[in-house]
């Protein structure tokens, strides 16, 4: 079965945007062309250098040739995102480099109207929207989550502040769950146009399986359900598979991801 064009291009779309992003701070880049969308960071750390989109109608091996060889001349371990409009066969070509398919997220969409997430959670958790008074509580987790070496962690303060995460007016919004006034989990999303995803959902490991990431994500959707917002995408892991359908969440195509095993 085909699936709509729109909502390929609202998951590819969105998820560009989103990481476009990280390429705000000094130091960072995001190139974001027709052929091309590859984000450059100072952080040497999984994920946040790598390539998004990859559309290169000739000579596309040395074009990969060329993009590992800048990458592995900066020391940094990067990524190969393979989005369901890549061209030509990505997985042949990146697995001749030594880059393999290490997970494959489910691209999937919901419409605002049919949604069913349900945001209650334990009498002892909070939820509330991220402001930037809460940046350090949020690259603490982001930290965490990511092992992000203490020498990079400005870099993450960098990103939020060029987000401008929780301002008026920015395309990004974040939610911080707290139990009895400790950091225990956050998500994100990000609106194009009539379009909203959800990224960077993380719970630590000592409040997983009470339901707040679930709850977590409900009132993250359920805010972005305002304002002419029309379709809510995501890019699940197969862990979250069942959570995301369970709110109504269809899968329309898979997102494998490459990148070197060591």
């Amino acid at each position: 079965m085909q699936e709509p064009a729109h909502e390929i291009d609202a998951l590819e779309s969105n998820l560009w945007g989103q990481w476009s992003q990280f390429g705000g701070p000094d130091g960072c880049s995001f190139e974001w062309s027709d052929e091309l969308c590859q984000l450059d960071t100072p952080i040497p750390s999984f994920p946040y250098n790598g390539v998004l989109k990859f559309a290169v109608a000739a000579d596309a091996g040395a074009r990969i040739d060329e993009i590992i060889r800048h990458f592995d001349s900066r020391a940094v371990n990067h990524f190969w995102l393979r989005h369901p409009t890549a061209t030509p066969d990505l997985g042949r070509l990146l697995e001749d480099r030594g880059l393999v398919n290490v997970d494959t997220f489910a691209g999937m969409v919901v419409e605002t109207g049919d949604l069913k997430a349900d945001p209650t959670h334990p009498d002892d958790v909070n939820i509330h929207e991220i402001r930037p008074s809460d940046e350090s509580i949020v690259i603490e987790l982001v930290a965490k989550r990511w092992s992000v070496p203490t020498d990079a962690v400005a870099q993450l303060l960098a990103f939020f502040r060029s987000a401008r995460i929780g301002e008026p007016g920015s395309p990004m919004r974040g939610w911080l769950a707290t139990a009895n006034g400790a950091p225990i989990g956050k998500g994100f999303t990000y609106r194009s146009g009539n379009v909203v995803g959800l990224y960077g959902v993380a719970t630590r490991p000592e409040a997983r399986g009470k339901g707040i990431g679930s709850a977590l994500c409900a009132r993250a959707l359920r805010d972005s359900c305002d304002d002419g917002v029309d379709l809510l995408v995501l890019h699940s892991s197969k862990m979250a598979h069942g959570l995301y359908a369970s709110f109504g969440f269809r899968d329309v195509a898979p997102f494998p991801l490459h990148a070197r095993t060591d």
